[in-house]
């Protein structure tokens, strides 16, 4: 093997740098579609000289193997000798799948894999989309690779799992290794590699029908809830429960469930009670602390006493049953929870919504106007939805559900172009009927027999056939249908995400709709990377990525009472929760990084870049978004002066954006130290006057001497002081601070290495939603991902720590408490929270180090608790990242 290429700069590095990375035996590599993973992969495998075992997801991709090494590598297609495609028969290179793997173990034959591996000697397993190994495929190779007796592990992916659980992440990173490089996008667009491109959304209303129900439910619930408030029975019955009336007795159970009597204590004060000082003692708030009466706390209440799950806070039997009742009554409980705000029906109606059919219609028909003949299109949905196909040309067609058919039938009836129009699918295929011979002939190059194609008349669609490959595989059909649109005899495809999220490649590609409700880091990312390859006979292309959200209408009338009192809401900021259209474009959105719509010149994750707001009328923001879609030149030129703005070394960096800072900690610590100074100095003033009077000068000496070992005594804490100001002068440099102190702590506890102690620095950087975000330069990636998920810990909710820094402050005649969690990686160990603790002192201000596995541990976890849920300010961290 010999590449017969030139490599790209980051290649070149990726391959400088490689065995620095392998003292593990692991080498983890992210490179973004389009970054040439596949011929890294072979590359690396020529330099480690082993013999080589390449996993992959698909058939199709483990083609690509074969295909790039004979073509990059050889002067002539691999033999047999030297190439497997079986497990049973390994040579020099082996190409399967994970698929057949898996097969290996649950036959149990996988020892004798092992043992035929061990003879051939030392081997590299290469594990290609690595993300893929979160469940069963994990089990497989991690066997076979703690079996091996000299194995080195190679991981290549564009994705990895970055939204999986603690515990997922985990399994992923023991097997692969901690990322030990990563090539974003915004490095490829630099570098040519990928084109420039942007995301668009565009908005859509209910359907009547839909709004029809939703109504409804609002109504329901406004009826409950006005029920409750005037229900004095219950109230009585929730004033004298334990909780309320005994919560010193009751704190271990409180503890488990704090939400619950802070449900309780908002229902009763929403009533027109005066809630108990007991339960606000106990909390650590009064009353005006209470949040105000929402549909949040409502759910939590409801769910609390009368959900499948309910816990501690027990009704009487015959209030329980009542409830529980009306509750299903109204259909607010589904799958034994109490759900209000969002549910999974809802959410499926509104991400199902059929105006969106019409939404794509609207960017065909935009996108067409623009690009004209070079339009190249694809519709990605989750459902094929054969059944919706109308059963002749004159039927009226009423879809049901959104998917693939819907979205090509309204397309052919209402688009720009219904006679360039195809379908792309695992199971059906459909091209227009002026295509059929083009791909015969496209066949008969591939050395496929005229009689493998099939076609099938379509009486709903008299100018489109049903197409079929007998005989031969349905890649080659794929591969045909691509080469039809790359060409422009198809100008719009529509098709499942399935199937041409991953894998697929058609560079010509130039406007993608993703109509599809999926979320996941993976898929998004996958989806995205279809469109933003170069073309090669096209190097001004530019490419638009469109993604579809249907928004509940404001209120009116009485329900409107409803929405304001309880915040029903739309989206209003850059992170909703739930289920959602909204929330899920917003889980989307963090899986990629792109330029702003605005003058910004920063590059990074999040919908807040589009500057949406999702409060006005839906028509202006669907106006804007085609204005700006149309100026692709526009487009280039921002991406341009973008990745100008990085800087020679730039790179995707994971940053942690903070709505809060603990300035006040400092400054408290600087005023008391400046009280103290201030009270001595006229100390030694007034007794400088009292030694000048007659009959007073010994009392006088008595108190400049008093007074100067004062002062002395407070220099220490006024130096601190100050430098505690210089340091946490501003949010920026408060923020520095707390990534200083984690940082550091993590290196005392070893879970960092020195160097990255040494070499880290923190920028505060201000963000296009007017965040700060928190940037951490010279560290690994593994470093800056462990620190970042630390001060989010730190500067984000209380939940459940083992250690909590608790701190006390006087404003005004109040005394105001604040608490900070102790990221769970410290809290591991007694001496390395202390450690912490000790640092955040020294660096950000005076707090008390608290063990919440006590009982005044526990009762301070309470009120830590409490206090964040409580109405006003909401501390939240984004995890984001930004090309820096």
């Amino acid at each position: 093997m010999q590449f017969r290429g030139v490599w790209r700069d980051y290649q070149a590095r990726v391959l400088a740098e490689m065995d620095d990375h392998l003292v593990n035996g692991r080498l983890h590599i992210v490179a973004a579609p389009g970054a040439g993973k596949t011929i890294l992969g072979l590359e690396i495998i020529r330099r480690l000289g082993r013999r080589t075992v390449v996993f992959a997801p698909t058939v199709a991709i483990r083609d690509q193997w074969a295909e790039r090494v004979g073509s990059m590598f050889l002067d002539a297609p691999p033999s047999a000798e030297d190439l497997s495609h079986h497990l049973t028969a390994p040579r020099a290179l082996t190409l399967v799948t994970y698929q057949a793997l898996d097969a290996f173990r649950r036959s149990d034959d996988i020892d004798s894999l092992v043992q035929d591996l061990n003879a051939a000697g030392p081997i590299t397993l290469v594990l290609d989309e690595a993300h893929h190994l979160r469940r069963e495929w994990w089990t497989s190779i991690k066997q076979l690779a703690a079996s091996l007796a000299d194995v080195r592990i190679v991981a290549l992916t564009a994705t990895p799992p970055y939204d999986a659980s603690f515990a997922e992440w985990t399994r992923y990173e023991s097997l692969c290794g901690p990322i030990d490089l990563e090539v974003g996008i915004p490095e490829l667009v630099r570098n040519g590699d990928l084109c420039p491109h942007q995301d668009h959304v565009i908005l859509s209303a209910p359907t009547t029908d839909a709004l029809t129900l939703l109504d409804e439910r609002r109504r329901a619930i406004w009826g409950l809830q006005r029920d409750l408030w005037s229900d004095e029975d219950l109230l009585d019955e929730i004033e004298r429960h334990p909780w309320l009336r005994r919560p010193e007795d009751h704190v271990e159970a409180i503890l488990e469930a704090p939400e619950m009597l802070s449900s309780a204590l908002v229902l009763l004060v929403a009533a027109g009670r005066r809630p108990p000082p007991a339960a606000l003692k106990l909390l650590g708030v009064s009353g005006r602390d209470l949040p105000n009466p929402s549909l949040l706390w409502l759910e939590r209440f409801l769910d609390g006493v009368a959900g499948g799950h309910a816990g501690p806070f027990r009704l009487t039997d015959g209030r329980l049953k009542v409830l529980r009742d009306q509750l299903h009554r109204l259909g607010l409980i589904e799958g034994g929870r109490v759900r209000l705000r969002e549910t999974r029906p809802i959410f499926q109606m509104m991400a199902s919504n059929l105006a969106k059919l019409e939404s794509v219609a609207e960017i065909a028909r935009a996108e067409h106007g623009t690009l004209g003949s070079g339009l190249r299109m694809v519709v990605l949905s989750d459902h094929i939805r054969s059944s919706e196909l109308p059963a002749d040309a004159q039927a009226e067609f009423r879809p049901s559900k959104l998917g693939v058919i819907p979205i090509f039938e309204h397309l052919r009836r209402t688009g720009p172009a219904p006679d360039v129009m195809g379908v792309l699918t695992g199971t059906l295929v459909i091209i227009p009927r002026a295509a059929l011979s083009r791909l015969c002939e496209l066949a008969a190059d591939q050395g496929i027999d005229r009689a493998a194609v099939r076609s099938f008349d379509l009486s709903a669609c008299p100018g489109h056939v049903r197409v079929e490959l007998s005989g031969v595989g349905g890649a080659r059909l794929v591969r045909l249908v691509t080469t039809l649109f790359t060409s422009g005899s198809i100008q719009i495809l529509v098709g499942t995400q399935s199937l041409l999220g991953e894998g697929w490649d058609a560079p010509a590609l130039n406007s993608l709709v993703l109509a599809s409700n999926t979320a996941s880091f993976m898929l998004s990312n996958q989806m995205r990377g279809r469109a933003i390859r170069v073309e090669a006979d096209n190097p001004a292309k530019v490419a638009n990525i469109w993604h579809l959200a249907t928004l509940e209408p404001p209120a009116k009338g009485v329900v409107a009472e409803v929405v304001d009192l309880v915040n029903w809401g739309h989206l209003r900021d850059e992170a909703p929760a739930g289920l959602s259209d909204g929330a899920l474009l917003s889980r989307r959105f963090r899986a990629f990084e792109g330029i702003s719509n605005g003058a910004s010149t920063l590059i990074e994750s999040g919908i807040g870049r589009l500057g949406l707001d999702f409060t006005q009328d839906l028509g202006l923001a669907n106006d804007r978004a085609f204005a700006a879609a149309a100026d692709r030149q526009d487009t280039a030129r921002r991406w341009s002066e973008s990745l100008g703005a990085g800087g020679g070394r730039a790179r995707v960096r994971e940053t942690a954006a903070p709505n809060y800072a603990p300035q006040r900690l400092a400054w408290s610590d600087t005023l008391r130290a400046l009280v103290w100074s201030a009270l001595s100095a006229g100390a030694f003033a007034i007794s400088d006057v009292v030694q000048d009077l007659d009959g007073t000068e010994a009392a006088g000496a008595l108190g400049m001497l008093v007074a100067s070992a004062a002062a002395l005594a407070s220099l220490p804490g006024l130096a601190k002081a100050a430098r505690l100001a210089w340091r946490n002068g501003s949010v920026e440099g408060s923020l520095e601070q707390v990534g200083m102190v984690v940082l550091l702590a993590l290196v005392r506890a070893g879970l960092a290495s020195e160097a990255d102690g040494r070499d880290g620095r923190f920028e505060v950087k201000a963000s296009l939603d007017g965040r700060r975000d928190i940037v951490l330069r010279g560290v690994s990636r593994s470093t800056e991902r462990q620190v970042m998920q630390a001060i989010a810990e730190v500067l984000g909710p209380v939940q459940n720590a083992r250690y909590i820094l608790m701190r006390h402050s006087r404003l005004g005649w109040r005394t105001r408490t604040d608490y900070h969690p102790l990221p769970s990686a410290l809290g591991a160990r007694k001496d390395w929270a202390e450690g912490f603790a000790a640092l955040w002192s020294a660096r950000v201000g005076s707090s008390r180090l608290v063990y919440t596995r006590t009982p005044e541990g526990r009762r301070v976890l309470l009120r830590a608790r409490a206090k964040s849920l409580a109405a006003g300010f909401q501390r939240s961290v984004d995890r984001r990242s930004a090309w820096l």
